[in-house]
Protein backbone atom coordinates (compact mmCIF):
# COMPACT_ATOMS: atom_id res chain seq x y z
CA UNK A 1 0.00 0.00 0.00
CA UNK A 2 3.19 1.98 0.02
CA UNK A 3 3.86 4.46 -2.25
CA UNK A 4 0.29 6.40 -2.48
CA UNK A 5 1.26 10.46 -2.59
CA UNK A 6 -2.23 12.15 -3.74
CA UNK A 7 -5.55 11.71 -2.09
CA UNK A 8 -7.56 11.80 -5.71
CA UNK A 9 -11.21 11.35 -4.29
CA UNK A 10 -10.46 13.75 -1.46
CA UNK A 11 -9.02 16.29 -3.75
CA UNK A 12 -11.36 16.58 -6.17
CA UNK A 13 -14.16 16.87 -3.64
CA UNK A 14 -11.94 19.70 -1.70
CA UNK A 15 -11.74 21.68 -5.28
CA UNK A 16 -15.63 21.15 -6.21
CA UNK A 17 -16.19 22.59 -2.40
CA UNK A 18 -13.75 25.45 -2.69
CA UNK A 19 -15.20 26.64 -5.94
CA UNK A 20 -18.94 26.23 -5.14
CA UNK A 21 -18.29 28.44 -1.58
CA UNK A 22 -16.09 30.97 -4.27
CA UNK A 23 -18.92 31.44 -6.67
CA UNK A 24 -21.72 31.86 -4.06
CA UNK A 25 -19.49 34.37 -2.23
CA UNK A 26 -19.03 35.92 -5.57
CA UNK A 27 -22.71 35.94 -6.20
CA UNK A 28 -23.87 37.24 -2.71
CA UNK A 29 -20.80 40.35 -2.92
CA UNK A 30 -22.45 41.57 -5.95
CA UNK A 31 -25.70 41.71 -4.88
CA UNK A 32 -24.82 42.88 -1.31
CA UNK A 33 -22.19 45.52 -2.02
CA UNK A 34 -24.40 48.38 -4.32
CA UNK A 35 -27.01 48.25 -1.35
CA UNK A 36 -24.43 49.16 1.66
CA UNK A 37 -22.68 51.23 -1.32
CA UNK A 38 -26.31 53.38 -1.77
CA UNK A 39 -26.52 53.70 1.57
CA UNK A 40 -24.43 55.72 4.14
CA UNK A 41 -21.30 54.40 3.26
CA UNK A 42 -21.84 55.74 -0.26
CA UNK A 43 -18.79 57.51 -1.68
CA UNK A 44 -20.20 61.31 -2.39
CA UNK A 45 -17.05 61.73 -4.92
CA UNK A 46 -16.47 63.07 -8.27
CA UNK A 47 -14.65 60.00 -9.41
CA UNK A 48 -17.12 57.63 -10.29
CA UNK A 49 -14.91 54.57 -10.91
CA UNK A 50 -14.33 54.35 -7.19
CA UNK A 51 -17.73 52.01 -7.06
CA UNK A 52 -16.74 49.46 -9.32
CA UNK A 53 -13.41 49.03 -7.64
CA UNK A 54 -14.59 48.93 -3.88
CA UNK A 55 -17.00 46.09 -5.23
CA UNK A 56 -14.58 44.14 -6.83
CA UNK A 57 -11.75 45.26 -3.81
CA UNK A 58 -14.54 43.80 -1.22
CA UNK A 59 -14.84 40.30 -3.35
CA UNK A 60 -11.81 39.59 -3.49
CA UNK A 61 -11.42 40.20 0.68
CA UNK A 62 -14.28 37.93 0.70
CA UNK A 63 -13.40 34.91 -1.30
CA UNK A 64 -9.64 35.24 0.85
CA UNK A 65 -11.21 34.77 4.20
CA UNK A 66 -13.24 32.05 3.24
CA UNK A 67 -10.71 29.85 2.10
CA UNK A 68 -8.59 30.89 4.70
CA UNK A 69 -11.10 30.04 7.02
CA UNK A 70 -11.66 26.45 4.93
CA UNK A 71 -7.74 25.83 4.96
CA UNK A 72 -8.36 26.14 8.86
CA UNK A 73 -11.34 23.91 9.41
CA UNK A 74 -10.52 21.81 6.77
CA UNK A 75 -13.81 22.80 4.92
CA UNK A 76 -17.16 22.53 5.93
CA UNK A 77 -20.25 21.29 3.53
CA UNK A 78 -22.22 23.87 1.52
CA UNK A 79 -25.23 21.21 2.70
CA UNK A 80 -26.08 18.98 5.30
CA UNK A 81 -25.52 15.29 3.40
CA UNK A 82 -28.18 13.80 5.34
CA UNK A 83 -30.42 14.97 3.21
CA UNK A 84 -29.43 13.82 0.06
CA UNK A 85 -31.52 11.35 -1.46
CA UNK A 86 -28.42 8.77 -1.70
CA UNK A 87 -28.07 8.80 1.64
CA UNK A 88 -31.58 8.96 2.24
CA UNK A 89 -31.83 5.24 0.26
CA UNK A 90 -28.82 4.05 2.02
CA UNK A 91 -30.45 4.66 5.43
CA UNK A 92 -33.41 2.78 3.67
CA UNK A 93 -31.51 0.02 2.96
CA UNK A 94 -30.20 -1.01 5.81
CA UNK A 95 -33.37 -0.08 8.32
CA UNK A 96 -35.57 -2.71 5.11
CA UNK A 97 -32.84 -4.86 5.60
CA UNK A 98 -31.56 -5.72 9.18
CA UNK A 99 -33.98 -4.48 11.63
CA UNK A 100 -36.38 -7.65 11.27
CA UNK A 101 -33.61 -9.51 11.88
CA UNK A 102 -32.47 -7.92 15.46
CA UNK A 103 -35.86 -9.38 17.70
CA UNK A 104 -34.97 -13.30 16.18
CA UNK A 105 -31.21 -12.66 17.65
CA UNK A 106 -29.78 -15.18 20.30
CA UNK A 107 -26.49 -15.54 22.36
CA UNK A 108 -24.37 -18.34 21.56
CA UNK A 109 -24.36 -19.81 24.88
CA UNK A 110 -28.34 -20.91 23.47
CA UNK A 111 -26.40 -22.65 20.71
CA UNK A 112 -23.96 -24.44 22.57
CA UNK A 113 -26.75 -25.45 24.93
CA UNK A 114 -29.64 -26.96 22.29
CA UNK A 115 -27.10 -28.62 19.58
CA UNK A 116 -25.24 -30.75 22.37
CA UNK A 117 -22.04 -29.41 21.29
CA UNK A 118 -19.63 -31.60 23.36
CA UNK A 119 -17.09 -29.32 26.12
CA UNK A 120 -14.25 -30.60 24.57
CA UNK A 121 -15.17 -28.70 21.54
CA UNK A 122 -16.47 -25.49 22.84
CA UNK A 123 -13.68 -23.60 22.20
CA UNK A 124 -13.59 -20.08 20.34
CA UNK A 125 -11.56 -21.44 17.22
CA UNK A 126 -14.45 -23.89 16.91
CA UNK A 127 -16.96 -21.32 15.30
CA UNK A 128 -17.34 -18.96 12.22
CA UNK A 129 -18.25 -15.51 12.98
CA UNK A 130 -20.26 -13.35 11.40
CA UNK A 131 -18.25 -10.00 10.61
CA UNK A 132 -18.69 -6.73 8.92
CA UNK A 133 -16.17 -4.68 6.90
CA UNK A 134 -15.94 -1.26 7.02
CA UNK A 135 -17.11 -0.37 10.18
CA UNK A 136 -19.25 2.38 10.56
CA UNK A 137 -19.59 3.14 6.09
CA UNK A 138 -23.10 2.81 5.05
CA UNK A 139 -22.49 2.87 1.28
CA UNK A 140 -22.58 2.49 -1.57
CA UNK A 141 -19.23 1.41 -2.10
CA UNK A 142 -18.27 3.87 -4.01
CA UNK A 143 -18.44 7.56 -3.24
CA UNK A 144 -20.27 6.74 -0.14
CA UNK A 145 -21.10 7.89 3.07
CA UNK A 146 -19.51 7.64 6.90
CA UNK A 147 -22.14 7.04 9.42
CA UNK A 148 -20.89 5.28 12.15
CA UNK A 149 -24.74 5.53 14.34
CA UNK A 150 -26.35 4.07 11.80
CA UNK A 151 -23.79 1.58 10.23
CA UNK A 152 -22.51 0.50 13.52
CA UNK A 153 -26.25 -0.07 14.66
CA UNK A 154 -27.85 -1.86 11.56
CA UNK A 155 -24.27 -4.15 11.57
CA UNK A 156 -25.21 -5.08 15.48
CA UNK A 157 -29.00 -5.86 13.89
CA UNK A 158 -27.10 -7.93 11.41
CA UNK A 159 -25.79 -10.03 14.38
CA UNK A 160 -21.92 -9.08 13.61
CA UNK A 161 -19.98 -9.87 16.32
CA UNK A 162 -16.62 -9.25 14.49
CA UNK A 163 -15.76 -6.03 13.16
CA UNK A 164 -13.16 -4.85 10.78
CA UNK A 165 -11.66 -1.58 10.81
CA UNK A 166 -9.47 -0.62 7.74
CA UNK A 167 -6.76 2.02 9.53
CA UNK A 168 -4.80 4.64 7.25
CA UNK A 169 -3.47 7.57 6.91
CA UNK A 170 -3.93 10.16 4.61
CA UNK A 171 -0.76 11.64 3.08
CA UNK A 172 -1.79 15.13 2.28
CA UNK A 173 -2.33 15.84 6.16
CA UNK A 174 1.24 15.62 6.60
CA UNK A 175 2.58 14.83 10.23
CA UNK A 176 1.86 13.95 12.64
CA UNK A 177 0.33 10.70 10.73
CA UNK A 178 -2.97 10.87 12.28
CA UNK A 179 -4.88 6.76 12.16
CA UNK A 180 -8.42 6.89 10.80
CA UNK A 181 -10.69 4.17 9.07
CA UNK A 182 -10.43 4.52 5.20
CA UNK A 183 -11.99 2.52 2.55
CA UNK A 184 -10.33 2.13 -0.24
CA UNK A 185 -10.65 0.74 -3.87
CA UNK A 186 -7.52 -1.71 -5.49
CA UNK A 187 -5.55 1.57 -6.63
CA UNK A 188 -5.31 2.63 -3.19
CA UNK A 189 -8.43 5.83 -3.66
CA UNK A 190 -10.30 6.93 -1.06
CA UNK A 191 -14.27 6.18 -1.75
CA UNK A 192 -15.99 7.67 1.28
CA UNK A 193 -17.86 11.12 0.30
CA UNK A 194 -15.97 13.46 1.79
CA UNK A 195 -19.02 15.95 3.34
CA UNK A 196 -19.86 13.09 5.72
CA UNK A 197 -16.09 12.51 7.08
CA UNK A 198 -14.86 15.91 8.54
CA UNK A 199 -12.42 16.94 9.27
CA UNK A 200 -10.03 15.74 6.38
CA UNK A 201 -6.94 16.05 8.73
CA UNK A 202 -8.85 15.09 12.27
CA UNK A 203 -7.07 15.61 15.85
CA UNK A 204 -7.11 12.85 18.13
CA UNK A 205 -10.42 14.34 19.70
CA UNK A 206 -11.80 14.20 16.13
CA UNK A 207 -11.46 10.51 15.52
CA UNK A 208 -13.72 8.47 13.28
CA UNK A 209 -12.05 5.59 14.55
CA UNK A 210 -12.86 6.27 18.11
CA UNK A 211 -16.43 7.36 17.19
CA UNK A 212 -16.85 4.06 15.61
CA UNK A 213 -15.38 1.85 18.82
CA UNK A 214 -17.75 4.35 20.93
CA UNK A 215 -20.72 3.59 18.98
CA UNK A 216 -19.85 -0.26 18.53
CA UNK A 217 -19.54 -0.50 22.70
CA UNK A 218 -22.82 1.08 23.07
CA UNK A 219 -24.68 -1.04 20.57
CA UNK A 220 -22.93 -4.88 20.93
CA UNK A 221 -23.18 -4.87 24.59
CA UNK A 222 -27.14 -2.18 24.96
CA UNK A 223 -29.81 -4.16 26.95
CA UNK A 224 -32.05 -3.93 23.66
CA UNK A 225 -29.35 -6.09 21.59
CA UNK A 226 -30.14 -9.60 21.88
CA UNK A 227 -26.59 -10.48 21.77
CA UNK A 228 -25.09 -8.48 24.09
CA UNK A 229 -23.77 -11.16 26.11
CA UNK A 230 -21.40 -12.60 23.21
CA UNK A 231 -17.96 -11.61 22.89
CA UNK A 232 -16.89 -8.78 19.97
CA UNK A 233 -13.59 -9.16 18.03
CA UNK A 234 -11.62 -5.96 16.84
CA UNK A 235 -10.06 -6.72 13.94
CA UNK A 236 -7.61 -3.74 13.27
CA UNK A 237 -6.46 -4.14 9.60
CA UNK A 238 -3.54 -1.70 9.02
CA UNK A 239 -3.33 -0.91 5.36
CA UNK A 240 0.01 0.90 6.13
CA UNK A 241 2.08 2.83 9.07
CA UNK A 242 4.12 5.62 8.68
CA UNK A 243 8.01 5.38 7.53
CA UNK A 244 10.55 4.09 10.02
CA UNK A 245 11.55 1.60 12.47
CA UNK A 246 9.29 -0.51 14.85
CA UNK A 247 10.44 1.15 17.59
CA UNK A 248 10.96 4.91 16.03
CA UNK A 249 8.41 7.38 18.02
CA UNK A 250 6.80 8.28 14.30
CA UNK A 251 5.60 4.75 14.23
CA UNK A 252 4.79 3.78 17.76
CA UNK A 253 2.69 7.14 18.56
CA UNK A 254 1.01 6.32 15.16
CA UNK A 255 -0.12 3.26 17.00
CA UNK A 256 -0.64 4.55 20.19
CA UNK A 257 -3.26 6.78 19.00
CA UNK A 258 -5.10 3.75 17.54
CA UNK A 259 -4.59 2.34 21.23
CA UNK A 260 -6.30 5.32 22.47
CA UNK A 261 -9.15 4.95 20.19
CA UNK A 262 -9.47 1.99 21.58
CA UNK A 263 -10.65 3.51 25.01
CA UNK A 264 -14.72 2.60 25.11
CA UNK A 265 -13.57 -0.82 25.43
CA UNK A 266 -11.37 -0.24 28.41
CA UNK A 267 -13.22 -2.23 30.76
CA UNK A 268 -13.79 -5.59 28.23
CA UNK A 269 -10.75 -5.64 27.23
CA UNK A 270 -8.36 -8.96 27.95
CA UNK A 271 -5.58 -8.19 30.15
CA UNK A 272 -4.66 -9.87 33.57
CA UNK A 273 -7.58 -12.52 33.96
CA UNK A 274 -8.23 -14.05 37.34
CA UNK A 275 -8.81 -17.26 35.87
CA UNK A 276 -6.49 -18.13 32.41
CA UNK A 277 -3.67 -15.83 33.44
CA UNK A 278 -2.45 -13.15 30.97
CA UNK A 279 -3.53 -12.39 27.50
CA UNK A 280 -1.61 -9.02 27.09
CA UNK A 281 0.64 -8.41 24.61
CA UNK A 282 -0.12 -11.92 22.66
CA UNK A 283 0.86 -13.89 25.74
CA UNK A 284 -1.28 -16.90 25.44
CA UNK A 285 -2.32 -16.59 21.57
CA UNK A 286 -2.98 -20.45 21.72
CA UNK A 287 -5.07 -20.65 24.57
CA UNK A 288 -7.25 -17.55 23.88
CA UNK A 289 -8.59 -19.87 20.84
CA UNK A 290 -9.15 -23.03 22.58
CA UNK A 291 -10.77 -21.39 26.07
CA UNK A 292 -14.40 -21.60 26.07
CA UNK A 293 -16.44 -19.08 23.73
CA UNK A 294 -18.82 -18.39 26.52
CA UNK A 295 -15.63 -17.79 28.48
CA UNK A 296 -15.40 -14.14 26.96
CA UNK A 297 -18.93 -13.34 27.50
CA UNK A 298 -19.55 -9.53 27.47
CA UNK A 299 -15.34 -9.61 26.54
CA UNK A 300 -13.71 -7.68 23.23
CA UNK A 301 -11.16 -9.61 21.99
CA UNK A 302 -8.36 -7.31 19.51
CA UNK A 303 -6.63 -8.61 17.03
CA UNK A 304 -3.88 -7.36 14.70
CA UNK A 305 -1.93 -7.26 11.57
CA UNK A 306 0.49 -4.84 12.58
CA UNK A 307 4.23 -5.96 14.11
CA UNK A 308 3.83 -3.99 17.47
CA UNK A 309 6.46 -5.27 19.34
CA UNK A 310 8.30 -1.89 19.16
CA UNK A 311 6.36 -0.73 22.38
CA UNK A 312 8.47 -4.13 24.22
CA UNK A 313 11.74 -1.97 24.21
CA UNK A 314 10.39 1.67 24.67
CA UNK A 315 8.80 1.64 27.93
CA UNK A 316 7.10 5.11 27.29
CA UNK A 317 3.64 4.60 26.91
CA UNK A 318 1.00 3.67 29.64
CA UNK A 319 -1.24 0.41 28.97
CA UNK A 320 -4.25 2.25 27.68
CA UNK A 321 -1.47 4.20 25.17
CA UNK A 322 0.43 0.90 24.16
CA UNK A 323 -1.05 -0.97 21.11
CA UNK A 324 0.83 -4.20 21.53
CA UNK A 325 0.16 -4.53 25.54
CA UNK A 326 -3.96 -4.51 24.16
CA UNK A 327 -3.30 -6.71 21.19
CA UNK A 328 -4.41 -10.60 21.91
CA UNK A 329 -3.75 -12.02 18.22
CA UNK A 330 -0.70 -11.07 16.15
CA UNK A 331 -2.56 -11.41 12.61
CA UNK A 332 -0.05 -12.91 10.03
CA UNK A 333 -0.07 -14.19 6.20
CA UNK A 334 0.75 -17.84 4.38
CA UNK A 335 0.05 -16.67 1.15
CA UNK A 336 -0.92 -13.39 0.01
CA UNK A 337 -0.01 -10.23 2.10
CA UNK A 338 -2.61 -7.72 2.79
CA UNK A 339 -1.44 -4.33 3.96
CA UNK A 340 1.23 -4.30 6.28
CA UNK A 341 0.50 -7.87 7.33
CA UNK A 342 3.72 -9.83 7.82
CA UNK A 343 4.50 -13.76 7.35
CA UNK A 344 4.97 -15.83 10.28
CA UNK A 345 4.82 -20.06 10.08
CA UNK A 346 4.34 -19.92 14.44
CA UNK A 347 1.46 -17.80 13.78
CA UNK A 348 -1.51 -18.44 15.66
CA UNK A 349 -3.94 -15.66 13.56
CA UNK A 350 -3.87 -15.62 9.65
CA UNK A 351 -5.43 -12.75 7.56
CA UNK A 352 -5.51 -13.95 3.81
CA UNK A 353 -7.27 -12.87 0.38
CA UNK A 354 -10.33 -15.28 0.15
CA UNK A 355 -8.78 -16.13 -3.56
CA UNK A 356 -5.68 -17.89 -1.81
CA UNK A 357 -7.70 -20.52 -0.26
CA UNK A 358 -9.58 -21.35 -3.71
CA UNK A 359 -6.07 -22.09 -5.60
CA UNK A 360 -4.97 -24.44 -2.88
CA UNK A 361 -3.99 -27.93 -4.35
CA UNK A 362 -5.75 -31.29 -3.96
CA UNK A 363 -3.08 -32.90 -1.71
CA UNK A 364 -2.84 -30.01 0.66
CA UNK A 365 -6.10 -29.61 1.85
CA UNK A 366 -6.27 -31.65 4.76
CA UNK A 367 -2.89 -30.02 5.58
CA UNK A 368 -4.49 -26.29 5.80
CA UNK A 369 -7.75 -27.98 7.28
CA UNK A 370 -5.64 -28.99 9.86
CA UNK A 371 -3.88 -25.92 10.69
CA UNK A 372 -6.91 -23.95 10.52
CA UNK A 373 -8.02 -25.60 13.80
CA UNK A 374 -5.57 -23.87 15.82
CA UNK A 375 -5.18 -20.58 13.81
CA UNK A 376 -7.99 -18.40 13.60
CA UNK A 377 -8.26 -17.45 10.12
CA UNK A 378 -9.97 -14.05 8.07
CA UNK A 379 -10.09 -13.66 4.66
CA UNK A 380 -10.76 -10.94 2.68
CA UNK A 381 -11.40 -10.58 -0.93
CA UNK A 382 -8.13 -9.48 -3.04
CA UNK A 383 -10.43 -6.74 -4.79
CA UNK A 384 -11.62 -4.64 -1.74
CA UNK A 385 -14.76 -3.54 -4.27
CA UNK A 386 -15.68 -6.94 -4.62
CA UNK A 387 -17.03 -9.18 -2.33
CA UNK A 388 -16.57 -12.71 -2.28
CA UNK A 389 -19.21 -14.92 -3.55
CA UNK A 390 -21.27 -17.40 -2.37
CA UNK A 391 -19.41 -20.13 -4.00
CA UNK A 392 -15.68 -19.26 -2.53
CA UNK A 393 -17.18 -18.32 1.00
CA UNK A 394 -18.64 -21.40 0.75
CA UNK A 395 -15.52 -23.62 -0.84
CA UNK A 396 -13.13 -21.45 2.13
CA UNK A 397 -15.60 -22.46 4.79
CA UNK A 398 -16.45 -25.90 4.68
CA UNK A 399 -13.19 -27.28 3.21
CA UNK A 400 -10.52 -24.91 5.22
CA UNK A 401 -12.46 -23.82 8.56
CA UNK A 402 -11.94 -20.23 7.93
CA UNK A 403 -13.23 -18.88 10.63
CA UNK A 404 -14.69 -15.17 9.06
CA UNK A 405 -15.09 -14.05 5.31
CA UNK A 406 -16.72 -10.20 6.72
CA UNK A 407 -19.25 -8.80 4.42
CA UNK A 408 -20.34 -5.03 4.25
CA UNK A 409 -23.60 -4.31 5.10
CA UNK A 410 -24.42 -2.53 2.16
CA UNK A 411 -24.05 -5.29 -0.07
CA UNK A 412 -25.02 -7.78 2.24
CA UNK A 413 -25.25 -11.75 0.99
CA UNK A 414 -28.35 -14.22 1.92
CA UNK A 415 -26.40 -17.26 2.05
CA UNK A 416 -24.71 -15.98 5.14
CA UNK A 417 -28.20 -15.29 6.48
CA UNK A 418 -29.56 -19.00 6.85
CA UNK A 419 -30.23 -21.31 9.75
CA UNK A 420 -27.13 -23.33 9.33
CA UNK A 421 -25.03 -19.78 9.58
CA UNK A 422 -26.14 -16.91 10.34
CA UNK A 423 -29.93 -16.14 10.99
CA UNK A 424 -30.13 -16.52 14.55
CA UNK A 425 -26.68 -16.07 15.84
CA UNK A 426 -23.35 -14.19 15.41
CA UNK A 427 -21.61 -17.39 15.56
CA UNK A 428 -22.18 -21.11 13.80
CA UNK A 429 -20.16 -24.44 14.83
CA UNK A 430 -18.09 -25.53 12.80
CA UNK A 431 -18.50 -29.26 11.75
CA UNK A 432 -17.27 -31.79 13.94
CA UNK A 433 -14.55 -32.91 11.66
CA UNK A 434 -13.06 -28.91 11.18
CA UNK A 435 -13.10 -29.11 15.05
CA UNK A 436 -10.11 -29.08 17.37
CA UNK A 437 -10.82 -31.13 20.09
CA UNK A 438 -9.13 -29.91 23.44
CA UNK A 439 -6.79 -32.71 25.30
CA UNK A 440 -8.70 -33.87 28.64
CA UNK A 441 -7.52 -33.01 31.65
CA UNK A 442 -4.95 -35.75 32.88
CA UNK A 443 -5.21 -35.92 36.53
CA UNK A 444 -2.72 -37.97 38.80
CA UNK A 445 -3.64 -41.13 40.52
CA UNK A 446 -3.38 -41.45 43.86
CA UNK A 447 -0.58 -44.40 44.32
CA UNK A 448 -1.42 -47.48 46.56
CA UNK A 449 -0.11 -46.83 50.00
CA UNK A 450 2.29 -50.15 50.02
CA UNK A 451 4.25 -48.33 47.19
CA UNK A 452 5.18 -45.21 49.46
CA UNK A 453 8.50 -45.08 50.08
CA UNK A 454 8.54 -42.61 52.92
CA UNK A 455 11.10 -40.18 51.07
CA UNK A 456 13.69 -43.17 51.41
CA UNK A 457 13.25 -43.00 55.49
CA UNK A 458 11.68 -46.59 55.77
CA UNK A 459 12.64 -48.25 58.95
CA UNK A 460 13.85 -51.87 59.05
CA UNK A 461 11.41 -54.33 59.85
CA UNK A 462 12.12 -55.62 63.16
CA UNK A 463 11.90 -59.55 64.45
Amino acid sequence: MGGVTQEDVVENDKIGAHASHIYHAFLYTIHVSPLWMSGSLKFRSSNRMITPVLVMLVTMVTIFVILVSMETTEGFASNDYTTEPEHQAQVALLAKTFRPFASAKRPVSNLVASNGMPVDQQCLVNFFALGCRYTGYIGPIKNGYMSPDIAVQSAVQAGCRVFVLDIDYLDDCGTPYMPRIVVRDSQNKLQIRRSSDLPLCPTADQSNLRTVCEKINYYAFSDECQQSTDPIVIVLYFLRQPPGSSTSLTVLNYFSEVAKALAPFQNRLLNNELEGGSFYRQKQESRLLINKITDYKGRVLVFSNANTSGFREVNTFSPMEDLDYLVNLRLTYTQTALGITQNASSSFGILDTAESFTVIPADRVEDVAQNTKMRWTICLPNDPMTPVSKETFTKITTQFGVHCVPMTIFDPHPHLFTEALFKTYGFAAKPPPLRYIKPPVVVPGVPNVSTDAKGGKLRAPTM
